[in-house]
């Protein structure tokens, strides 16, 4: 009670007393929000005294099944909390191929492109010729299973947030090796290249506004003439070799912009079959290629769908989330494929097994955990999110 009989509030609490608060009970991005959903005070404290907060990404599983998506959850690294709530733009029933900061998603049906973002509900409205990637090449050739021409997306990425003027859309495909697509020009569809090639693209990015694509011993350049088509440029041959005694053989590779160069992991794996053994190591490859030793402030997001390297700061209750750790997706083939030693994540009606990796780099220099999703009948899968910073 105050002094003239007013019953006071948590709304009337000091700022002092409302930082200590703020600091004891804000672990996460979504603890921010809560906080500062309480009263105007309340919010004042959160947004004009203490800096937003990094976003660090949510782990969203999808099953392909618009019934089953409408119950899966998505977890929260920096908290270990599962999301229950439904999501305004999630695309139930499609396959998630890709994402981009602040929430935006890529899912396709087949070759349909859909581009939707998670918390707002946004919509990138595309023209008929960009809903769906095409490839002259097989609609005048037709082989086999892309008879019509539909060619079936496995990977998006975009150069900037996809709603903006200037946003580029690049793709990987299982027909033409990679498609491209300026989202604020409706008339000009998509523009592809590599159908007559039998050389497979392990994985694509946009670093410092240039798009780079890797191949088993090949990183190449891709860009648009002033003609609208493609050209490729080979950058680097990624040296063989890479392997520790010779005892390891080489899974996978990705690639991502870290501290505003293009990089490269590389997944390892013991030649006779060790559970959990596999272990990364990280290379920087513009302008030469050299070994990253740590990832110091930051941690590795890698799987499928999205390749991200994410800032960690000292503070602000990041939690469960290791700077200098890599978190890496792994589907397994099978529901007993030695998962039994993992930790379970229910995630409705998705199951997630992870745990730290047991295998590590010959120097120990990056640790990484691992997370295992189903193999079920091809549509399902995970992907990482990066939520808005709030």
């Amino acid at each position: 009670m105050t002094s003239d009989g007013r019953r006071q509030g948590w709304s009337d609490l000091p700022d002092d007393l409302l930082d200590e608060v703020y600091r004891r009970c804000v672990l996460s991005l979504f603890d921010r929000a809560r906080f500062a959903s309480v009263c105007e005070s309340w919010r004042a404290v959160a947004t004009q005294r203490h800096p937003a907060i990094r976003a660090l990404p949510l782990l969203l599983p999808s099953t392909g099944n618009g019934k089953r998506d409408r119950t899966v959850g998505a977890y929260r690294l920096e908290d270990g909390r599962v999301v229950r709530a439904s999501f305004q733009g999630f695309p139930w029933g499609k396959r998630i191929v890709g994402s981009h900061d602040g929430g935006w998603i890529a899912a396709a049906t087949g070759a349909q492109l859909f581009i939707v973002n998670l918390f707002s509900g946004a919509r990138v409205e595309l023209s008929a010729k960009q809903r769906i990637i095409r490839c002259k090449c097989l609609t005048k050739r037709p082989r086999s299973r892309h008879a019509t021409g539909q060619i079936s997306i496995t990977k998006i990425v975009f150069s900037k947030e996809p709603c903006s003027t200037g946003c580029i859309i690049a793709g990987i495909t299982t027909g033409c090796k990679i498609a491209l697509c300026r989202v604020d020009c409706p008339n000009g569809g998509w523009t592809t290249s590599g159908c007559e090639t039998n050389t497979e693209l392990m994985d694509i990015t946009f670093c410092n506004g240039k798009l780079y694509a890797l191949t088993s011993k090949e990183l190449l350049e891709f860009r648009m003439n002033e003609n609208g088509a493609l050209v490729v440029n080979l950058v680097d041959r990624i040296r063989r070799g890479m392997s520790v005694l010779g005892i390891w053989k080489l899974l996978e590779k990705y690639i991502f912009e870290l501290h505003g160069k293009l990089a490269m992991a590389v997944g390892f794996s013991p030649m006779i079959y060790s559970r959990g053994a596999q272990f990364f190591r990280v290379f920087e490859l513009t302008p030469a290629m050299r070994e990253v030793t740590s990832l110091g402030d930051h941690a590795l997001f890698l799987g499928p769908g999205c390749c991200k390297a994410v800032h960690v700061p000292v503070t602000g209750g990041q939690g469960m989330v290791e700077r200098n750790c890599i978190y890496y997706l792994k589907q397994h083939i099978c529901p007993k494929d030695d998962v039994e030693c993992l930790k379970r994540l229910d995630l409705g009606s998705y199951n997630i097994y992870y745990g730290k990796s047991k295998g590590v780099d010959h120097s120990e220099k990056i640790r990484s955990w691992v997370y295992h999703h189903p193999h079920e009948d091809g549509n399902n899968g995970c992907i990482w999110v990066l939520p808005p910073d709030f």
